[in-house]
Protein backbone atom coordinates (compact mmCIF):
# COMPACT_ATOMS: atom_id res chain seq x y z
CA UNK A 1 0.00 0.00 0.00
CA UNK A 2 1.28 3.42 -0.89
CA UNK A 3 2.35 5.45 2.14
CA UNK A 4 1.46 9.13 2.55
CA UNK A 5 3.14 11.55 4.88
CA UNK A 6 0.42 14.09 5.39
CA UNK A 7 -0.98 16.81 7.55
CA UNK A 8 -4.68 16.17 7.84
CA UNK A 9 -6.89 18.77 9.48
CA UNK A 10 -9.86 17.41 11.38
CA UNK A 11 -12.59 19.96 11.97
CA UNK A 12 -15.82 19.45 13.80
CA UNK A 13 -18.55 20.57 11.42
CA UNK A 14 -22.03 21.54 12.57
CA UNK A 15 -24.52 21.88 9.75
CA UNK A 16 -22.98 24.36 7.34
CA UNK A 17 -20.81 26.00 9.98
CA UNK A 18 -17.06 25.76 10.29
CA UNK A 19 -15.00 26.94 13.17
CA UNK A 20 -11.56 28.40 13.31
CA UNK A 21 -8.44 26.39 14.09
CA UNK A 22 -7.93 28.06 17.43
CA UNK A 23 -11.47 27.18 18.43
CA UNK A 24 -12.31 23.64 17.45
CA UNK A 25 -9.87 22.07 15.03
CA UNK A 26 -6.94 19.81 15.68
CA UNK A 27 -4.04 19.51 13.24
CA UNK A 28 -2.20 16.24 13.53
CA UNK A 29 0.70 14.68 11.64
CA UNK A 30 -0.42 11.26 10.45
CA UNK A 31 1.25 8.45 8.59
CA UNK A 32 -1.50 7.24 6.27
CA UNK A 33 -0.77 3.62 5.49
CA UNK A 34 -2.28 0.15 5.59
CA UNK A 35 -3.06 0.07 9.30
CA UNK A 36 -6.53 -0.56 10.76
CA UNK A 37 -5.99 2.26 13.25
CA UNK A 38 -5.08 4.82 10.60
CA UNK A 39 -6.70 6.37 7.56
CA UNK A 40 -6.07 4.31 4.41
CA UNK A 41 -7.35 4.21 0.86
CA UNK A 42 -9.52 1.25 1.78
CA UNK A 43 -10.94 2.71 4.98
CA UNK A 44 -11.22 6.44 4.28
CA UNK A 45 -14.61 8.12 3.95
CA UNK A 46 -14.27 10.36 0.86
CA UNK A 47 -16.88 12.79 2.15
CA UNK A 48 -14.91 13.22 5.36
CA UNK A 49 -11.73 13.91 3.39
CA UNK A 50 -13.55 16.36 1.10
CA UNK A 51 -15.10 18.26 3.97
CA UNK A 52 -11.75 18.40 5.71
CA UNK A 53 -10.43 20.15 2.59
CA UNK A 54 -13.34 22.59 2.71
CA UNK A 55 -13.00 23.27 6.41
CA UNK A 56 -9.28 23.93 6.05
CA UNK A 57 -9.96 26.41 3.27
CA UNK A 58 -12.39 28.27 5.52
CA UNK A 59 -9.64 28.55 8.11
CA UNK A 60 -7.11 29.77 5.55
CA UNK A 61 -9.51 32.38 4.22
CA UNK A 62 -10.56 33.70 7.62
CA UNK A 63 -6.97 33.84 8.82
CA UNK A 64 -5.89 35.88 5.79
CA UNK A 65 -8.90 38.17 6.03
CA UNK A 66 -8.16 38.79 9.70
CA UNK A 67 -4.56 39.73 8.91
CA UNK A 68 -5.50 42.48 6.45
CA UNK A 69 -8.75 43.66 8.05
CA UNK A 70 -7.01 46.37 10.11
CA UNK A 71 -4.63 47.27 7.28
CA UNK A 72 -7.51 48.17 4.98
CA UNK A 73 -9.30 50.05 7.79
CA UNK A 74 -12.16 47.57 8.13
CA UNK A 75 -11.20 47.73 11.78
CA UNK A 76 -8.48 49.48 13.75
CA UNK A 77 -4.77 48.90 13.10
CA UNK A 78 -2.79 49.10 16.32
CA UNK A 79 0.65 50.56 15.66
CA UNK A 80 2.83 50.13 12.60
CA UNK A 81 2.18 47.98 9.56
CA UNK A 82 5.27 45.94 10.40
CA UNK A 83 3.71 44.98 13.75
CA UNK A 84 1.01 43.13 11.82
CA UNK A 85 3.24 41.72 9.08
CA UNK A 86 6.10 39.75 10.58
CA UNK A 87 8.01 36.84 8.99
CA UNK A 88 5.70 34.54 10.98
CA UNK A 89 2.44 36.08 9.78
CA UNK A 90 1.98 33.71 6.84
CA UNK A 91 3.03 30.52 8.66
CA UNK A 92 -0.50 29.30 9.39
CA UNK A 93 -2.16 30.19 6.04
CA UNK A 94 0.77 28.50 4.28
CA UNK A 95 0.31 25.34 6.34
CA UNK A 96 -3.43 25.33 5.67
CA UNK A 97 -2.79 25.48 1.92
CA UNK A 98 -0.55 22.44 1.90
CA UNK A 99 -2.91 20.54 4.18
CA UNK A 100 -5.47 21.06 1.42
CA UNK A 101 -3.03 19.80 -1.21
CA UNK A 102 -2.14 16.77 0.91
CA UNK A 103 -5.76 15.79 1.30
CA UNK A 104 -6.57 16.46 -2.35
CA UNK A 105 -3.73 14.14 -3.40
CA UNK A 106 -5.18 11.49 -1.12
CA UNK A 107 -8.67 12.10 -2.51
CA UNK A 108 -7.38 11.72 -6.08
CA UNK A 109 -5.91 8.33 -5.17
CA UNK A 110 -9.21 7.37 -3.54
CA UNK A 111 -10.95 8.30 -6.76
CA UNK A 112 -8.87 5.87 -8.81
CA UNK A 113 -10.31 3.08 -6.64
CA UNK A 114 -13.83 4.30 -5.93
CA UNK A 115 -14.64 6.52 -8.93
CA UNK A 116 -15.02 9.95 -7.32
CA UNK A 117 -14.43 12.57 -10.04
CA UNK A 118 -16.94 14.99 -8.50
CA UNK A 119 -15.19 14.82 -5.13
CA UNK A 120 -11.92 15.55 -6.91
CA UNK A 121 -13.48 18.40 -8.90
CA UNK A 122 -14.69 20.14 -5.75
CA UNK A 123 -11.29 19.64 -4.12
CA UNK A 124 -9.58 21.11 -7.18
CA UNK A 125 -11.73 24.26 -6.94
CA UNK A 126 -10.95 24.69 -3.26
CA UNK A 127 -7.23 24.15 -3.82
CA UNK A 128 -7.21 26.65 -6.68
CA UNK A 129 -8.85 29.29 -4.47
CA UNK A 130 -6.30 28.61 -1.72
CA UNK A 131 -3.31 28.92 -4.06
CA UNK A 132 -4.67 32.12 -5.58
CA UNK A 133 -4.95 33.51 -2.05
CA UNK A 134 -1.29 32.66 -1.38
CA UNK A 135 -0.14 34.29 -4.60
CA UNK A 136 -2.23 37.39 -3.91
CA UNK A 137 -0.69 37.75 -0.45
CA UNK A 138 2.90 36.57 -0.94
CA UNK A 139 3.46 36.75 -4.69
CA UNK A 140 4.84 33.24 -4.88
CA UNK A 141 4.34 29.76 -3.44
CA UNK A 142 5.60 26.22 -3.68
CA UNK A 143 3.40 24.62 -6.32
CA UNK A 144 4.95 22.48 -9.07
CA UNK A 145 6.95 20.41 -6.56
CA UNK A 146 4.57 20.74 -3.62
CA UNK A 147 3.78 17.75 -1.38
CA UNK A 148 5.80 15.42 -3.56
CA UNK A 149 8.19 12.95 -1.88
CA UNK A 150 10.51 13.28 -4.88
CA UNK A 151 11.08 16.91 -3.90
CA UNK A 152 11.65 17.11 -0.14
CA UNK A 153 12.88 20.70 -0.57
CA UNK A 154 10.61 22.11 -3.26
CA UNK A 155 11.32 25.29 -5.18
CA UNK A 156 9.12 28.37 -5.33
CA UNK A 157 7.02 29.07 -8.43
CA UNK A 158 6.31 32.58 -9.64
CA UNK A 159 2.83 33.93 -9.12
CA UNK A 160 1.87 34.31 -12.78
CA UNK A 161 2.67 30.67 -13.53
CA UNK A 162 0.57 29.55 -10.55
CA UNK A 163 -2.34 31.66 -11.80
CA UNK A 164 -2.00 29.99 -15.22
CA UNK A 165 -1.97 26.56 -13.59
CA UNK A 166 -5.08 27.42 -11.57
CA UNK A 167 -7.00 28.47 -14.70
CA UNK A 168 -6.25 25.02 -16.12
CA UNK A 169 -7.09 23.30 -12.85
CA UNK A 170 -10.46 25.03 -12.67
CA UNK A 171 -11.20 23.83 -16.21
CA UNK A 172 -10.23 20.31 -15.15
CA UNK A 173 -12.49 20.62 -12.12
CA UNK A 174 -15.47 21.50 -14.30
CA UNK A 175 -14.77 18.45 -16.46
CA UNK A 176 -14.63 16.24 -13.36
CA UNK A 177 -17.84 17.68 -11.96
CA UNK A 178 -19.67 16.76 -15.16
CA UNK A 179 -18.67 13.10 -14.83
CA UNK A 180 -20.66 10.44 -13.01
CA UNK A 181 -19.74 9.75 -9.40
CA UNK A 182 -19.97 6.35 -7.73
CA UNK A 183 -21.53 7.95 -4.63
CA UNK A 184 -23.18 11.26 -3.84
CA UNK A 185 -20.78 13.79 -2.42
CA UNK A 186 -21.67 15.82 0.63
CA UNK A 187 -20.25 19.25 1.34
CA UNK A 188 -20.55 22.05 3.87
CA UNK A 189 -20.99 24.86 1.36
CA UNK A 190 -23.34 23.78 -1.45
CA UNK A 191 -24.80 20.57 -0.05
CA UNK A 192 -23.66 18.48 -2.99
CA UNK A 193 -25.04 20.75 -5.73
CA UNK A 194 -22.75 20.15 -8.71
CA UNK A 195 -24.11 23.08 -10.72
CA UNK A 196 -23.31 25.55 -7.96
CA UNK A 197 -19.74 24.27 -7.79
CA UNK A 198 -19.37 24.72 -11.55
CA UNK A 199 -20.63 28.29 -11.19
CA UNK A 200 -18.05 28.87 -8.46
CA UNK A 201 -15.25 27.55 -10.69
CA UNK A 202 -16.24 29.95 -13.47
CA UNK A 203 -16.58 32.80 -10.99
CA UNK A 204 -13.10 32.20 -9.60
CA UNK A 205 -11.70 32.46 -13.12
CA UNK A 206 -13.67 35.67 -13.64
CA UNK A 207 -12.31 37.04 -10.37
CA UNK A 208 -8.75 36.14 -11.36
CA UNK A 209 -9.13 37.89 -14.73
CA UNK A 210 -10.27 41.11 -13.07
CA UNK A 211 -7.60 40.78 -10.42
CA UNK A 212 -5.03 40.62 -13.22
CA UNK A 213 -6.48 43.50 -15.22
CA UNK A 214 -3.26 45.54 -15.09
CA UNK A 215 -1.44 42.73 -16.93
CA UNK A 216 -4.43 41.44 -18.90
CA UNK A 217 -4.05 40.10 -22.43
CA UNK A 218 -6.77 40.24 -25.11
CA UNK A 219 -7.27 36.51 -24.56
CA UNK A 220 -8.05 37.07 -20.88
CA UNK A 221 -10.65 39.71 -21.74
CA UNK A 222 -12.15 37.37 -24.32
CA UNK A 223 -12.28 34.54 -21.79
CA UNK A 224 -13.97 36.79 -19.24
CA UNK A 225 -16.55 37.88 -21.82
CA UNK A 226 -17.22 34.24 -22.69
CA UNK A 227 -17.95 33.38 -19.06
CA UNK A 228 -20.35 36.32 -18.78
CA UNK A 229 -22.06 35.45 -22.07
CA UNK A 230 -22.58 31.84 -20.96
CA UNK A 231 -24.14 33.06 -17.71
CA UNK A 232 -22.90 30.09 -15.70
CA UNK A 233 -21.33 32.03 -12.83
CA UNK A 234 -22.44 33.43 -9.46
CA UNK A 235 -24.93 36.13 -10.42
CA UNK A 236 -27.77 35.28 -8.03
CA UNK A 237 -27.54 35.27 -4.21
CA UNK A 238 -28.81 31.69 -4.11
CA UNK A 239 -25.40 30.68 -5.49
CA UNK A 240 -23.31 32.77 -3.08
CA UNK A 241 -20.19 31.06 -1.76
CA UNK A 242 -20.44 31.68 1.98
CA UNK A 243 -19.88 29.87 5.24
CA UNK A 244 -22.76 29.91 7.71
CA UNK A 245 -21.95 30.08 11.40
CA UNK A 246 -24.18 28.81 14.19
CA UNK A 247 -25.03 29.48 17.82
CA UNK A 248 -23.51 26.44 19.54
CA UNK A 249 -21.04 27.65 22.19
CA UNK A 250 -19.05 24.58 23.18
CA UNK A 251 -17.64 21.38 21.72
CA UNK A 252 -17.36 23.04 19.26
CA UNK A 253 -17.94 26.78 19.43
CA UNK A 254 -19.33 27.50 15.96
CA UNK A 255 -20.24 31.15 16.49
CA UNK A 256 -18.79 33.81 14.21
CA UNK A 257 -15.23 34.69 15.33
CA UNK A 258 -16.15 38.39 15.65
CA UNK A 259 -19.01 37.43 17.94
CA UNK A 260 -16.71 35.34 20.07
CA UNK A 261 -14.37 38.31 20.41
CA UNK A 262 -16.97 40.85 21.44
CA UNK A 263 -20.16 39.19 22.67
CA UNK A 264 -19.09 36.12 24.63
CA UNK A 265 -19.39 36.32 28.41
CA UNK A 266 -16.51 38.20 29.97
CA UNK A 267 -15.19 39.69 26.73
CA UNK A 268 -16.37 43.29 27.29
CA UNK A 269 -16.04 43.78 23.53
CA UNK A 270 -12.52 42.35 23.55
CA UNK A 271 -9.43 44.29 22.54
CA UNK A 272 -11.10 45.29 19.28
CA UNK A 273 -11.68 48.85 18.13
CA UNK A 274 -13.60 49.82 15.03
CA UNK A 275 -11.95 52.04 12.44
CA UNK A 276 -12.91 55.70 12.59
CA UNK A 277 -12.06 55.98 8.91
CA UNK A 278 -14.46 53.21 7.87
CA UNK A 279 -17.24 54.39 10.17
CA UNK A 280 -16.81 57.94 8.88
CA UNK A 281 -17.15 56.66 5.31
CA UNK A 282 -20.54 55.19 6.17
CA UNK A 283 -21.72 58.04 8.38
CA UNK A 284 -20.56 61.28 6.86
CA UNK A 285 -19.70 61.07 3.16
CA UNK A 286 -23.19 61.09 1.67
CA UNK A 287 -26.37 63.05 2.28
CA UNK A 288 -27.45 60.56 4.94
CA UNK A 289 -25.71 57.74 6.79
CA UNK A 290 -25.38 54.44 4.95
CA UNK A 291 -28.45 52.29 5.82
CA UNK A 292 -26.07 49.40 6.60
CA UNK A 293 -24.40 51.32 9.44
CA UNK A 294 -26.57 49.97 12.31
CA UNK A 295 -26.14 46.48 10.85
CA UNK A 296 -22.35 46.69 10.61
CA UNK A 297 -21.76 48.47 13.94
CA UNK A 298 -23.31 48.32 17.39
CA UNK A 299 -22.90 51.25 19.79
CA UNK A 300 -22.85 50.13 23.40
CA UNK A 301 -22.87 53.65 24.81
CA UNK A 302 -24.04 56.87 23.17
CA UNK A 303 -22.22 59.10 25.64
CA UNK A 304 -19.15 60.96 24.44
CA UNK A 305 -15.84 59.43 25.57
CA UNK A 306 -14.06 60.98 28.54
CA UNK A 307 -11.24 63.44 27.89
CA UNK A 308 -8.41 61.04 28.69
CA UNK A 309 -9.61 58.71 25.93
CA UNK A 310 -9.15 61.33 23.21
CA UNK A 311 -6.62 63.87 24.47
CA UNK A 312 -3.77 62.14 22.61
CA UNK A 313 -5.32 62.69 19.18
CA UNK A 314 -3.50 64.66 16.52
CA UNK A 315 -4.97 67.74 14.86
CA UNK A 316 -5.79 65.93 11.62
CA UNK A 317 -7.29 62.84 13.25
CA UNK A 318 -10.96 61.90 13.32
CA UNK A 319 -10.44 61.07 17.00
CA UNK A 320 -14.16 60.76 17.78
CA UNK A 321 -17.01 60.84 15.27
CA UNK A 322 -19.79 61.77 17.68
CA UNK A 323 -23.13 60.03 18.36
CA UNK A 324 -21.41 57.30 20.35
CA UNK A 325 -19.27 56.09 17.43
CA UNK A 326 -16.19 55.58 19.57
CA UNK A 327 -13.46 53.98 17.45
CA UNK A 328 -9.82 54.67 16.73
CA UNK A 329 -7.79 56.25 13.96
CA UNK A 330 -5.58 54.22 11.65
CA UNK A 331 -2.45 53.15 13.51
CA UNK A 332 -3.32 54.81 16.83
CA UNK A 333 -1.20 52.90 19.37
CA UNK A 334 -2.37 54.62 22.54
CA UNK A 335 -2.69 52.24 25.48
CA UNK A 336 -6.00 50.40 25.80
CA UNK A 337 -8.28 51.92 28.41
CA UNK A 338 -10.82 50.03 30.48
CA UNK A 339 -13.57 51.07 28.10
CA UNK A 340 -14.75 47.76 26.68
CA UNK A 341 -18.40 48.58 27.36
CA UNK A 342 -18.19 52.00 25.70
CA UNK A 343 -16.52 51.27 22.37
CA UNK A 344 -18.37 50.36 19.19
CA UNK A 345 -18.69 46.62 18.56
CA UNK A 346 -19.33 44.50 15.51
CA UNK A 347 -23.02 44.45 14.66
CA UNK A 348 -25.54 41.97 13.37
CA UNK A 349 -23.94 41.65 9.91
CA UNK A 350 -21.84 39.69 9.16
CA UNK A 351 -20.92 38.79 12.73
CA UNK A 352 -24.24 37.56 14.11
CA UNK A 353 -24.23 40.25 16.78
CA UNK A 354 -26.82 42.88 17.67
CA UNK A 355 -28.71 45.40 15.55
CA UNK A 356 -28.19 48.99 16.69
CA UNK A 357 -31.74 50.31 17.14
CA UNK A 358 -30.88 53.52 18.99
CA UNK A 359 -31.32 56.92 17.41
CA UNK A 360 -28.77 59.69 17.22
CA UNK A 361 -27.37 61.16 20.40
CA UNK A 362 -29.60 64.22 19.93
CA UNK A 363 -32.71 62.10 19.39
CA UNK A 364 -32.03 59.96 22.44
CA UNK A 365 -31.24 63.05 24.53
CA UNK A 366 -34.61 64.49 23.55
CA UNK A 367 -36.34 61.25 24.56
CA UNK A 368 -34.56 61.22 27.92
CA UNK A 369 -35.42 64.86 28.53
CA UNK A 370 -39.09 64.26 27.77
CA UNK A 371 -39.16 61.31 30.17
CA UNK A 372 -37.31 63.05 32.99
CA UNK A 373 -38.98 63.06 36.39
CA UNK A 374 -37.62 65.90 38.56
CA UNK A 375 -38.69 63.99 41.66
CA UNK A 376 -36.49 61.00 40.79
CA UNK A 377 -33.61 62.22 42.91
CA UNK A 378 -31.17 62.54 40.00
CA UNK A 379 -30.33 65.57 37.92
CA UNK A 380 -31.42 65.90 34.31
CA UNK A 381 -27.79 65.55 33.21
CA UNK A 382 -27.43 62.32 35.18
CA UNK A 383 -30.69 61.02 33.77
CA UNK A 384 -29.60 61.75 30.20
CA UNK A 385 -26.21 60.13 30.75
CA UNK A 386 -27.85 56.98 32.13
CA UNK A 387 -30.25 56.81 29.20
CA UNK A 388 -27.47 57.21 26.64
CA UNK A 389 -25.46 54.44 28.28
CA UNK A 390 -28.35 51.96 28.45
CA UNK A 391 -30.52 52.61 25.37
CA UNK A 392 -28.36 49.96 23.70
CA UNK A 393 -27.35 47.25 26.21
CA UNK A 394 -23.72 46.12 26.29
CA UNK A 395 -22.84 43.33 23.88
CA UNK A 396 -23.05 40.61 26.51
CA UNK A 397 -26.53 41.79 27.54
CA UNK A 398 -27.84 42.59 24.08
CA UNK A 399 -30.50 40.87 22.03
CA UNK A 400 -28.48 39.37 19.19
CA UNK A 401 -28.18 36.50 16.71
CA UNK A 402 -25.95 34.52 19.04
CA UNK A 403 -23.09 34.46 16.54
CA UNK A 404 -25.15 33.09 13.66
CA UNK A 405 -23.42 35.23 11.06
CA UNK A 406 -21.73 34.46 7.76
CA UNK A 407 -18.36 34.50 6.09
CA UNK A 408 -19.01 36.06 2.66
CA UNK A 409 -16.30 34.50 0.51
CA UNK A 410 -17.67 35.29 -2.94
CA UNK A 411 -21.18 36.67 -3.42
CA UNK A 412 -23.31 37.82 -6.34
CA UNK A 413 -22.87 41.37 -5.08
CA UNK A 414 -19.06 41.04 -5.17
CA UNK A 415 -19.20 39.58 -8.67
CA UNK A 416 -21.29 42.49 -9.98
CA UNK A 417 -18.78 44.96 -8.54
CA UNK A 418 -15.95 43.08 -10.28
CA UNK A 419 -17.85 43.10 -13.56
CA UNK A 420 -18.63 46.80 -13.19
CA UNK A 421 -14.91 47.46 -12.86
CA UNK A 422 -14.08 45.18 -15.79
CA UNK A 423 -16.63 46.92 -18.02
CA UNK A 424 -14.91 50.29 -17.64
CA UNK A 425 -12.66 51.25 -20.56
CA UNK A 426 -8.94 50.66 -20.16
CA UNK A 427 -6.88 51.59 -18.23
CA UNK A 428 -9.49 51.99 -15.47
CA UNK A 429 -11.12 48.72 -16.48
CA UNK A 430 -10.68 46.01 -19.07
CA UNK A 431 -13.10 47.13 -21.75
CA UNK A 432 -15.13 43.99 -21.06
CA UNK A 433 -18.73 43.60 -22.15
CA UNK A 434 -21.50 44.89 -19.92
CA UNK A 435 -22.87 48.22 -18.77
CA UNK A 436 -20.80 49.38 -15.84
CA UNK A 437 -23.51 51.62 -14.41
CA UNK A 438 -26.14 48.88 -14.43
CA UNK A 439 -23.71 46.42 -12.87
CA UNK A 440 -22.80 48.89 -10.13
CA UNK A 441 -26.44 49.56 -9.31
CA UNK A 442 -27.22 45.85 -9.13
CA UNK A 443 -24.13 45.22 -6.99
CA UNK A 444 -25.26 47.77 -4.40
CA UNK A 445 -28.82 46.46 -4.35
CA UNK A 446 -27.58 42.91 -3.86
CA UNK A 447 -25.38 44.08 -0.98
CA UNK A 448 -28.32 45.63 0.86
CA UNK A 449 -30.41 42.53 0.22
CA UNK A 450 -27.67 40.25 1.59
CA UNK A 451 -27.42 42.23 4.81
CA UNK A 452 -31.19 42.02 5.25
CA UNK A 453 -31.23 38.30 4.48
CA UNK A 454 -28.53 37.38 6.98
CA UNK A 455 -29.76 39.66 9.75
CA UNK A 456 -33.44 38.88 9.34
CA UNK A 457 -34.10 42.60 9.67
CA UNK A 458 -35.31 45.04 7.04
CA UNK A 459 -33.98 48.45 6.15
CA UNK A 460 -36.13 51.35 5.07
CA UNK A 461 -36.71 50.92 1.33
CA UNK A 462 -36.73 54.67 0.77
CA UNK A 463 -33.34 54.98 2.48
CA UNK A 464 -31.88 52.29 0.22
CA UNK A 465 -33.33 53.93 -2.87
CA UNK A 466 -32.01 57.34 -1.86
CA UNK A 467 -28.55 55.89 -1.26
CA UNK A 468 -28.42 54.09 -4.60
CA UNK A 469 -29.79 57.09 -6.48
CA UNK A 470 -27.20 59.39 -4.91
CA UNK A 471 -24.33 57.08 -5.84
CA UNK A 472 -25.61 56.65 -9.38
CA UNK A 473 -25.98 60.40 -9.86
CA UNK A 474 -22.40 60.84 -8.68
CA UNK A 475 -21.27 58.02 -10.96
CA UNK A 476 -23.00 59.36 -14.06
CA UNK A 477 -21.36 62.77 -13.56
CA UNK A 478 -17.85 61.35 -13.06
CA UNK A 479 -15.06 60.80 -15.58
CA UNK A 480 -13.57 57.33 -16.07
CA UNK A 481 -11.17 57.62 -13.13
CA UNK A 482 -13.94 58.95 -10.93
CA UNK A 483 -16.16 56.05 -11.95
CA UNK A 484 -13.45 53.57 -10.90
CA UNK A 485 -13.14 55.35 -7.56
CA UNK A 486 -16.89 55.10 -6.96
CA UNK A 487 -17.07 51.42 -7.91
CA UNK A 488 -14.12 50.65 -5.64
CA UNK A 489 -15.54 52.67 -2.76
CA UNK A 490 -18.90 50.91 -2.90
CA UNK A 491 -17.25 47.49 -3.27
CA UNK A 492 -15.06 48.27 -0.27
CA UNK A 493 -18.14 49.06 1.82
CA UNK A 494 -20.05 46.00 0.61
CA UNK A 495 -17.22 43.51 1.23
CA UNK A 496 -17.11 44.22 4.98
CA UNK A 497 -16.57 40.77 6.45
CA UNK A 498 -14.16 39.73 3.69
CA UNK A 499 -11.16 42.03 3.81
CA UNK A 500 -9.27 39.89 1.30
CA UNK A 501 -11.40 41.53 -1.38
CA UNK A 502 -10.65 44.98 0.03
CA UNK A 503 -6.90 44.29 0.22
CA UNK A 504 -6.76 43.14 -3.40
CA UNK A 505 -9.00 45.99 -4.54
CA UNK A 506 -6.89 48.64 -2.81
CA UNK A 507 -3.65 47.43 -4.39
CA UNK A 508 -5.27 46.96 -7.80
CA UNK A 509 -7.03 50.33 -8.03
CA UNK A 510 -5.63 52.59 -5.33
CA UNK A 511 -9.19 53.21 -4.16
CA UNK A 512 -11.02 54.12 -2.07
CA UNK A 513 -9.15 57.05 -0.56
CA UNK A 514 -8.33 55.93 2.97
CA UNK A 515 -6.99 57.70 6.04
CA UNK A 516 -3.21 57.89 6.11
CA UNK A 517 -1.38 56.19 8.95
CA UNK A 518 -1.43 58.60 11.89
CA UNK A 519 2.06 57.67 13.09
CA UNK A 520 5.13 59.09 11.39
CA UNK A 521 6.74 55.70 12.04
CA UNK A 522 3.82 53.77 10.56
CA UNK A 523 5.86 52.45 7.66
CA UNK A 524 4.87 51.59 4.11
CA UNK A 525 1.66 49.75 3.31
CA UNK A 526 2.39 46.03 2.75
CA UNK A 527 2.03 45.35 -0.96
CA UNK A 528 2.66 41.70 -0.10
CA UNK A 529 3.82 39.62 2.85
CA UNK A 530 6.97 37.82 3.87
CA UNK A 531 7.56 34.21 2.96
CA UNK A 532 6.68 32.22 6.06
CA UNK A 533 9.62 31.69 8.37
CA UNK A 534 8.52 28.08 8.85
CA UNK A 535 9.23 27.39 5.16
CA UNK A 536 12.51 29.27 5.06
CA UNK A 537 13.90 27.43 8.08
CA UNK A 538 12.90 23.93 6.93
CA UNK A 539 13.34 24.07 3.14
CA UNK A 540 17.02 23.77 2.22
CA UNK A 541 16.37 24.98 -1.32
CA UNK A 542 15.66 28.42 0.14
CA UNK A 543 18.01 30.84 1.84
CA UNK A 544 16.50 32.51 4.88
CA UNK A 545 18.13 35.82 3.97
CA UNK A 546 18.54 35.92 0.20
CA UNK A 547 15.13 34.42 -0.61
CA UNK A 548 13.13 36.42 1.91
CA UNK A 549 10.89 39.09 0.46
CA UNK A 550 10.18 42.69 1.46
CA UNK A 551 6.78 44.04 2.40
CA UNK A 552 7.10 46.52 -0.45
CA UNK A 553 7.49 43.76 -3.06
CA UNK A 554 4.54 43.74 -5.45
CA UNK A 555 2.73 40.65 -6.67
CA UNK A 556 2.77 40.02 -10.40
CA UNK A 557 -0.58 41.67 -11.13
CA UNK A 558 0.20 44.80 -9.09
CA UNK A 559 2.04 47.04 -11.54
CA UNK A 560 1.00 50.27 -9.87
CA UNK A 561 3.72 52.70 -8.76
CA UNK A 562 5.63 52.07 -5.56
CA UNK A 563 4.19 53.94 -2.60
CA UNK A 564 0.94 54.91 -4.32
CA UNK A 565 -1.17 53.66 -1.40
CA UNK A 566 -0.75 54.18 2.33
Amino acid sequence: MKTYKKITTFCVLLGLAISMLFISCETTNLELQDNPNELTLSSADPNFVLNSIMGTFGQQHFTLAGIVEPMVRHNHLFGTYANSASPNTMDVPWQFTYAITNNLNFLEDLSTIQGLPQHVGVGQIIEAYAYVNLVDFIGTAVYSQAVNPEFPNPILDDGASIYDAMYNQLDDAIVNLKKENSILFEDIYYNGDVEKWIKLANTLKLRMYVQSKLVATPEMVSNLNAIVAAGNFISDPKDDFVVLFGTNETNPDVRHPNFQQQYADGTNAGNVFQSNDFMNLLLNTKSSPDPRTPFYFYRQDLNDPVTEDVDHCGASWFCYLGDGYDGRDHGDDEGIENDGEQRVAYGIYPSGGALDTAGTQAEETAIATANYDPSSGVTLAEHIKEHLSTVNPTTTNSSNLGGEGIGPFLTASFVHFLLAEAALPTPQGMGATGDSATLLKTAMELSFAKVEEVSGEEMNDADIMDYVDEVMAEYNAADAEGKLNIIAREYYIACFGNSIEAYNLYRRTGYPDLQAHVLASGGEFPRSFFLPSSELTTNSSLDAVDDQKKLTDQVFWDTNPAGFID
